[in-house]
């Protein structure tokens, strides 16, 4: 078995270099640490299935006879593998920018000083020509700039900047980045922040949670687009518009969102502004309150993108009976390549689902015989085919589960996962 791994507390750059590795090094199970950043474990929650990712207690390290380690030479940061550092027939392989030397004695160093870890991976897999997705792109560019201050650390690299260029060649998304990654904010933006966060109006529109306020900010303070980003993302939001007055007749309006899910440049243009789909910013000669009514107006003849359950719902070609014994349920989750499936009763009823946490609670060879009705989530929720995307995302983020049975009538029409939610949202 090869797995590729990196080191627990993981950052973008360690999550990004294990996953470049993996196209390197094809064949190999990508595997989390059980300890990841707030911020990683944020785009983990949404990302987890396109990623093809397995977490720590799905690994037996007495199966692994090829080890390869990103962002780290050191057997004591990685997660509970410690008992592999005396094995001879081990083959391990390590890629790092950390110039000071591990304990792990490598059959195979990549070290070199670049800004991120990614970066080595990147030149490699631009060299040898390897295909990957914007998804892959928009986190192989997350990595770069985590470990680079988004290239204004002095441990940034010309090669860094390289790699910043090639990905964006090939789709990496800077929205998605400027959601995941903080930019410092002095005492004046926190402050504007702060009341921002006690002060505001929130709504929806068919399943697109929007946010807007109207705060007072300093003539000179630049950088509100940092803050109404920082807004958006900490309220849960996908789209919202900051309106600071600058003057009793001046008006600044400032908006983001998710561009697949309402068009921030088209409305700001309303305004006399401009900017593209997930961003945008417009001057008005007018007072807040008059500004406010005329964003207010404009959000409500909008209409968001709001694509429905039915536009990605599958019939359910696979699924699992409660009878059927777990180490059964554990050979269809790997041959179809799936992280859960549906559980149903004989006339096709949702009974719950059952996915590799559960299986990962299995101790002993007799656990496997038991059935999965001993297992399985019961406690799951349902969608019916007129249901937004954006809302049965929010539903599997809650649960934390990756698949919803998809009901009309009352029977079962089909299920949605969130695989292909992620690949809709990435235009794959």
């Amino acid at each position: 078995m090869q797995i590729v791994t990196t080191h627990v507390n993981s950052d973008f750059d360690a999550l990004a270099s294990m996953v470049a590795a993996s196209f390197l090094y094809p064949g190999g199970t990508r595997m989390v640490p059980s300890q990841v950043q707030p911020a990683v474990r944020e785009f983990l929650t949404v990302h987890w299935d396109l990623l093809q990712l397995k977490p720590r207690r799905a690994i037996d390290p007495a199966a692994v006879d090829r080890l390869i380690v990103t962002d780290t030479g050191s057997w004591e940061r990685l997660d509970d593998l410690r008992m592999l550092a005396e094995r001879a027939d081990l083959e391990t392989i390590v890629w790092d920018h950390h110039m000071a030397p591990g304990s792990i004695r490598a059959g195979e160093l990549h070290r070199e000083e670049v800004g991120a870890t990614v970066t080595l991976l990147l030149e490699r897999i631009q060299e040898m020509d390897r295909a990957f997705a914007p998804m892959h792109a928009t986190l192989f560019l997350l990595g770069i700039y985590d470990d680079t201050g988004g290239l204004t650390y002095p441990s940034t690299t010309a090669r860094d900047a390289r790699m910043t260029a090639y990905l964006l060649e090939n789709g990496a998304d800077l929205n998605v980045v400027a959601a995941y990654l903080d930019s410092a904010l002095d005492e004046r933006h926190l402050e504007l922040f702060n009341r921002m966060l006690s002060d505001s109006e929130q709504f929806e529109i068919e399943g697109v949670h929007l946010g807007l306020c109207v705060q007072d900010a300093d003539k000179g303070l630049n950088n509100l687009a940092r803050v109404v980003s920082k807004f958006q993302e900490i309220k849960g939001l996908d789209v919202a518009f900051g309106i600071f007055p600058i003057t009793a007749n001046k008006t600044v309006v400032v908006g983001r969102g998710n561009p697949r899910l309402f068009d921030v440049g088209a409305l700001v243009r309303q305004l006399g502004g401009g900017g593209h789909p997930g961003a945008g910013s417009a001057v008005l000669k007018a007072p807040a309150e008059e500004a406010r009514a005329r964003v207010r107006s404009l959000i409500a003849q909008a209409e968001p993108e709001s694509e429905r359950v039915s536009d990605l719902m599958s019939p359910v070609r696979l699924a699992l009976a409660p009878q059927d014994s777990l180490r059964v349920a554990a050979g269809r989750l790997r041959d179809s390549h799936r992280s859960v499936l549906l559980v149903l009763d004989d006339q096709g009823g949702v009974l719950g689902a059952l996915g590799e946490e559960q299986l990962a609670k299995v101790r002993d060879d007799a656990g496997w015989e038991h059935p999965v009705s001993a297992l399985m989530r019961r406690d799951l929720e349902v969608v019916t085919p007129e249901r937004t995307t954006r809302e049965a995302l929010r539903l599997m983020t809650r649960a934390d589960v990756g698949v919803l049975p998809v009901m009309e009538d009352g029977r079962v029409v089909g299920e949605i996962t969130r695989a292909a939610i992620m690949l809709s949202l990435y235009d794959l």
